[in-house]
């Protein structure tokens, strides 16, 4: 029997862990050219986390982003824009 707490709990999601995995696919991003780093981040949070995770990572960048890298923060940010909200895979990232 493992100690270790789920990341996502009904409502809450444990923010320690949702910042891990936002760096880790910043991470991932980080070799590519900085706008398709930017978009295939952003397609990658737009298309696969869960729209509460979304939500508390926006949260968490509105309190100042703590712990967060900034090319995380950047293209969260772009979540915002409306024409994120499609869902679907739309590629890889384009130059």
């Amino acid at each position: 029997m493992s100690d270790e707490q789920p990341a996502v709990t009904g409502d809450v999601i444990d923010l320690e862990r949702l910042i891990v995995m936002a760096n880790q696919i910043g991470d991932f991003f980080a070799p590519y050219p900085p706008e398709r780093a930017r978009e295939g981040l952003r397609n990658h949070l737009r298309t696969y986390w869960d729209p509460r995770m979304r939500k508390a990572l926006l949260e968490h960048i509105d309190a100042g982003g703590d712990g967060l890298d900034t090319r995380v923060i950047d293209a969260a940010q772009q979540l915002r824009d409306k024409a994120a909200d499609k869902s679907g895979y739309y590629g890889p990232p384009q130059a």
